[in-house]
């Protein structure tokens, strides 16, 4: 995975930023979420600098090149230009020195100059870059948001997901993606979708062509992305087992190697199946709160029955 640096100047905004030099390098790839302050590299220790990262010039580092002679200074901001790293990004409104725009125009290497503190930039950009760099897949489906659960549906196509999706939408539900979803693991061990951007805020139904879920419900009626929190599959087979019909066992799917709560509804006419993805997004929050009416049921007819079987040995 390798980002640009042209989509890291999304943040600028948030660091309040601006480009200073290197604009032309502007396609340079990021290969690494880590940042690298280089503060060894400018002191001539090059075996330390990691090239395809973002270097970050706080405080420290451009208190040393102003404190260089000229020609030092130059040499310094040359060997870093020349060692493949991505951008550099100089924090706390610090005054840029002359030999560091001019080596970064003349590398045509991104030069940012950042009014936020050091610790922030560091916590923004390495958020930002986890967040690209995490694995993802791609999976054929529905992600909603309903009850302010993230609901992946799957099943073979035509089954009727996005049809169900539409139900759902008509509830007050939020459509997140529909047909293609993208997978990726927010760290620590959480799975987030969104959908692929050409494809973002639309729904296919046979019979009615591709439609603009915000342009018809309203953009309430979309969000961006939502975390997985189950995930349910529709099947028109009948091969449920007795303890998947009472909902004892809580079962799971595996995405990226985080683990998924995971049901499967079966599909029949006059099944009304928006009621049911709605109850079991209910469910599943009782279920996240320890509350698990299946289990609770089975306990209690179990304590029932061992009454009964007392008072006839008596």
């Amino acid at each position: 995975m390798k980002v640009s640096v042209r989509e890291l100047a999304e943040l600028r905004p948030q660091l309040k930023a601006r480009l200073l030099a290197g604009g032309q390098g502007m396609d340079r790839l990021i290969q690494a979420p880590r940042i690298q302050k280089p503060a060894l590299a400018l002191a001539g220790y090059l075996d330390q600098l990691h090239p395809g990262r973002v270097q970050l010039l706080g405080n420290a580092e451009i208190g040393y090149l102003r404190r260089l002679e000229k020609k030092a200074a130059e040499e310094a901001v040359e060997a870093l230009c020349e060692s493949e790293i991505s951008c550099i990004v100089v924090c706390n409104k610090n005054l840029v020195p002359e030999s560091l725009r001019r080596g970064c125009s003349k590398h045509d290497v991104p030069l940012f100059l950042s009014e936020r503190r050091t610790a922030t930039v560091i916590r923004s950009i390495h958020s930002w870059l986890e967040d690209r760099f995490a694995p993802q897949t791609t999976v054929h489906g529905v992600l909603l948001r309903v009850t302010g659960l993230g609901i992946l549906l799957t099943g073979k196509s035509g089954i009727g997901k996005s049809e169900a999706a539409l139900a759902l939408l008509n509830r007050g539900h939020r459509l997140v993606a529909d047909d293609v979803v993208l997978l990726r693991e927010a760290p620590p061990g959480v799975l987030k979708g969104h959908a692929p951007e050409e494809l973002r805020h639309h729904i296919e139904i046979r019979g009615l062509g591709v439609l603009n879920v915000a342009e018809l419900f309203g953009t309430l009626a979309t969000r961006e992305e939502t975390p997985v929190d189950l995930a349910i599959e529709f099947t028109d087979s009948a091969g449920l087992s007795e303890s998947d019909r009472l909902g004892i066992e809580d079962r799971t799917v595996n995405f990226l190697g985080v683990e998924i709560p995971f049901l499967q509804i079966q599909l029949r006419p006059g099944r009304d199946i928006a009621t049911l993805v709605e109850v079991a997004a209910r469910n599943q929050h009782l279920k996240s709160r320890g509350i698990h009416g299946a289990r609770r049921f089975v306990a209690a007819m179990d304590r029932n029955l061992r009454r009964a079987a007392g008072r006839k040995s008596e």
